[in-house]
C-alpha cells in the first residue's frame, strides 16, 4: 500500500508521452492546466481559496487562457460543504484579449467510509462573455482514499458538464471529465495536487451551429499556500 502513491503519479506522468502522439490529429489536444494560491481560513468553518491559473492549448504550445479564480467555502458539518465563488478568465483571440465573467455556486455531500471519502457535488455556473450567457450544473462524484501516515490522498472522479436554458437545442452534455490523481500535504503550511484528466466533449448544437470539440487529455499540478 506504501506503493500506491507513487504509482498514481507514475501512472500520471505516462500518460505525457500517450497524449503527445495521440494529439497528432485533430480530434485530440494534449494541455497543461496549472494554479498557484492561497488558501485562508477566516473562522471556523469558513475560508476563501485565492489562485493564478494558467491553461495551454494545441498540445501545449499556445495559451488558451489565464484567469483569477476567488471562491468562499463554508463547512456546515462533516458531511455538508457549500460554496461560492468568481473568475476574471482572459483569453487570447487574434490579437486581441476576450475577458469573461463566472460565478458559481457550490453544495457538496460527502461520506466518509474507513480511510474512503465519496463525495458528490454539484454545482450551477454562469459565464457572462460578448453579450451571451452560458449556464451549466457541473456534477461531480468523487472517491478519495486517505493512506495511513502518509501525505498522499489518491482519488478518482466522474465530471459531466450539462448545459441549461435555451441556448442549447440538442445534446446538452457539453463535456465529461475523467480525473486520477492525488493531493500532497506537504506540510501544515504547503499543498500540491497533480493529477490526469481525459476531456470527452460530445457533439451538441448550440445557437443553431454544430459544435465538436477535439477530446484532449490533461497534465495538471496545482499549488496552494495555507494560513
Amino acid at each position: 500500500m506504501k506503493q500506491f502513491p507513487l504509482l498514481i503519479i507514475s501512472a500520471i506522468l505516462l500518460i505525457i508521452p500517450f497524449t503527445s502522439s495521440s494529439a497528432q490529429d485533430d480530434s485530440h489536444d494534449f494541455r497543461i492546466y496549472t494554479k498557484a494560491g492561497v488558501k485562508v481560513n477566516i473562522i471556523e468553518g469558513l475560508s476563501n481559496t485565492t489562485d493564478l491559473e494558467l491553461r495551454t492549448k494545441n498540445n501545449s504550445s499556445k495559451i488558451d487562457n489565464y484567469r483569477i479564480n476567488t471562491s468562499f467555502s463554508y463547512k456546515v458539518c462533516k458531511y455538508f460543504n457549500a460554496a461560492i465563488g468568481y473568475a476574471l478568465i482572459a483569453k487570447p483571440n487574434n490579437g486581441e484579449t476576450i475577458l469573461s465573467n463566472r460565478y458559481w455556486i457550490d453544495a457538496t455531500g460527502v461520506l466518509p467510509v474507513s480511510q474512503f471519502s465519496i463525495s458528490l457535488r454539484e454545482r450551477f455556473q454562469q459565464t457572462f462573455s460578448l453579450g451571451e450567457v452560458g449556464t451549466l450544473l457541473r456534477s461531480e462524484l468523487k472517491c478519495q482514499y486517505s493512506i495511513p501516515n502518509s501525505i498522499f490522498k489518491p482519488y478518482i472522479s466522474v465530471e459531466p458538464h450539462i448545459y441549461l436554458g435555451d441556448i442549447v437545442s440538442e445534446g446538452r452534455v457539453k463535456e465529461v471529465r475523467y480525473n486520477i490523481g492525488t493531493s500532497i500535504a506537504i506540510n501544515k503550511y504547503n499543498d500540491l495536487q497533480v493529477y490526469g484528466r481525459y476531456t470527452q466533449n460530445p457533439d451538441f448544437t448550440i445557437l443553431g451551429l454544430e459544435r465538436r470539440a477535439p477530446d484532449y487529455f490533461i497534465l495538471g499540478v496545482n499549488y496552494y499556500y495555507k494560513f
